[in-house]
């Protein structure tokens, strides 16, 4: 191991088979949003039993060093650091794919390097740069679009987060659907209802400063989320109904200052409240407290802020795709297209019916039963076995 590297904790147990397994971990760094938060409740649940049903041992490649205890990372798991301040792909290309030995790579945000020596897995979460590229940069839609096409082609396995987006991965990046696995994600055991007893205007005020109503935004700013589009939305509402509410926006710090930046540009400086990077807990309480979450994407295939909300008992306003109805079981406010004038009328509805919104809170709380962040764990290992698998069949041919 190279000078600056860390490697502890494996475990000892018999493994079932000779296979190694290991992982990119550069998005468990910073402020973790989506892709950093599904690795990390994949990964926080490989226990050693689990692992030695699968591998011999599994490594998590990371830029820096972590700390175990608050990353929640299970016994066994190997940590090796290759020390870098490169950003996410030229690091997994110059600094992991030249000392991976593994049998098999698991790269959990769309790309994988251009040399890989044995299987890889890719997570490819959606297709929607290829589906709307209007809502990218140019930059974008001119290097990561070629990167994510090849990507997925190029890898042993993909693994899509739903059918959804399985489909769309397979039409738009030309991918086999044979090679294609659908595992689906989960809200954490955190997100859950509050204790009846729990006074829900102490809470609204500690997260917002008042006891104000309020609907919920959670993620970061990027094209397809249309959060310019949600804000004129709330604006519409805000002047076209009697309601009092707020609207919160929680997420990465750099996101949260353009929506207060654009809040101020509209005149609703006042209206609009944001919360930077928040804990779970946290976060499980602005759900619970919500009128609903508001999630403003183009199009949806995959959102854990609108899994987390369903399992906190919070309603969700989307837009109707076969994502979100696959996600959402249908128990949603879906609408047919994303207008200001269709969200407009979304948080009318759910703002001034209260029966609506039992109804629907009720009906995600159950839908949000179905899925399990230990199967999709289990699930993630088995096609990582499966991968190395096939490589190895191919070599002995």
């Amino acid at each position: 191991m190279e000078s600056g590297a860390q490697s502890v904790g494996v475990h000892a147990l018999k493994p079932a088979n000779n296979y190694t397994l290991g992982v990119s971990g550069w998005r468990l760094h910073g402020q973790r949003t989506g892709v950093g938060r599904y690795l990390l409740n994949v990964i926080g649940r490989w226990t050693p039993e689990l692992v030695s049903q699968n591998f011999a041992e599994a490594t998590l490649y990371t830029p820096h060093t972590v700390d175990r205890r608050a990353a929640g990372l299970p016994e066994g798991l190997r940590v090796t650091v290759r020390e870098s301040r490169l950003p996410m792909i030229p690091w997994d290309n110059l600094r992991v794919a030249p000392a991976a030995t593994q049998s098999v790579m698991l790269y959990p945000s769309y790309s994988r390097p251009l040399l890989a020596r044995g299987a890889t897995v890719v997570v490819t979460h959606d297709a929607t740069l290829r589906l709307h590229p209007e809502l990218f940069t140019r930059r974008d839609r001119a290097f990561y679009a070629p990167l994510y096409g090849w990507s997925a082609r190029a890898a042993t396995l993909v693994i899509a987060t739903t059918h959804a987006a399985k489909g769309d991965i397979a039409r738009e990046w030309d991918v086999n659907p044979d090679k294609i696995r659908v595992t689906h994600l989960a809200a954490a055991p955190c997100f859950q209802p509050l204790p009846g007893q729990e006074h829900r205007g102490t809470l609204r005020t500690r997260a917002t400063g008042a006891d104000i109503p309020f609907f919920l935004f959670v993620g970061k700013l990027s094209g397809r989320r249309n959060v310019p589009l949600l804000l004129r939305a709330f604006a519409e509402f805000r002047w076209s109904s009697e309601c009092p509410h707020r609207l919160v926006a929680a997420g990465p710090d750099d996101s949260m200052r353009e929506v207060r930046s654009m809040s101020e540009a509209m005149q609703l400086g006042e209206f609009v409240v944001t919360r930077s990077f928040l804990p779970d807990g946290e976060l499980n309480e602005l759900y619970n407290c919500a009128d609903a979450l508001v999630m403003p994407s183009a199009y949806e295939t995959m959102s854990l802020p609108t899994m987390e909300a369903q399992a906190a008992g919070t309603p969700v306003i989307s837009i109707d795709t076969p994502g979100s109805r696959e996600i959402t079981g249908g128990a949603a406010l879906l609408i047919p297209k994303l207008t200001v004038g269709e969200l407009a009328d979304a948080m009318t509805r759910l703002a001034s019916d209260a029966a609506l919104r039992s109804d629907i809170a009720e009906r995600g709380l159950v839908n949000s039963r179905r899925f399990s962040w230990e199967r999709c764990a289990s699930e993630t290992l088995a096609i990582c076995r499966e991968a190395a698998e096939m490589v190895d069949a191919r070599r002995r041919a």
